[in-house]
């Protein structure tokens, strides 16, 4: 016995407690073991990446066991050497970059003549005679106008 919205309270109170706070990582459609929406290829591609990256974590992590169980003592050495070879490594393609971008723009910018005064692009005859500039009046400083 009772109103309808006491009833519905308590249903409502029933459901949320036997609801729990799901959150979905991963899609329902890569969830699922549908081969429609790329799902299929999704999961190949993330077990290859895995696969190929496990042996090299491992690797890393057994020459770390090495240096710091055989050789602590000149580990900072060897730590920086590391360092220094991957930081010229990339100077070295950084500045590859740099002439690349260099050597592509010299190429783009050859055939252009400049602008000195003998060029075909400065051409001050085309100016000389036109009778609409010479009717402007040219101010050193525009808060100097007459009027």
């Amino acid at each position: 016995m009772g109103c309808s919205t006491c009833k519905q309270k308590k249903e409502k109170q029933k459901v949320n407690d036997d609801e729990t706070l799901e959150i979905n990582f991963v899609p329902k459609s890569i969830q699922e073991n549908g081969l429609e929406n790329g799902s299929f290829a999704f999961k190949l591609i993330a077990f290859l990446v895995i696969i190929i990256a496990l042996p090299l974590v491992l690797s890393v992590l057994i020459v770390q066991m090495f240096l710091h169980f055989f050789l602590p003592k000149s580990l900072p050495n060897v730590s920086k050497g590391f360092k220094n070879f991957f930081v010229g490594l990339l100077n070295r393609y950084g500045k590859y970059r740099h002439n690349k971008e260099v050597r592509k723009r010299k190429r783009q910018f050859e055939k252009n003549l400049g602008y000195e005064g003998d060029s075909e692009l400065v051409n001050d005859t085309d100016y000389e005679g036109d009778s609409e500039l010479n009717d402007i009046e040219v101010h050193e400083n525009n808060n100097d106008v007459k009027k």
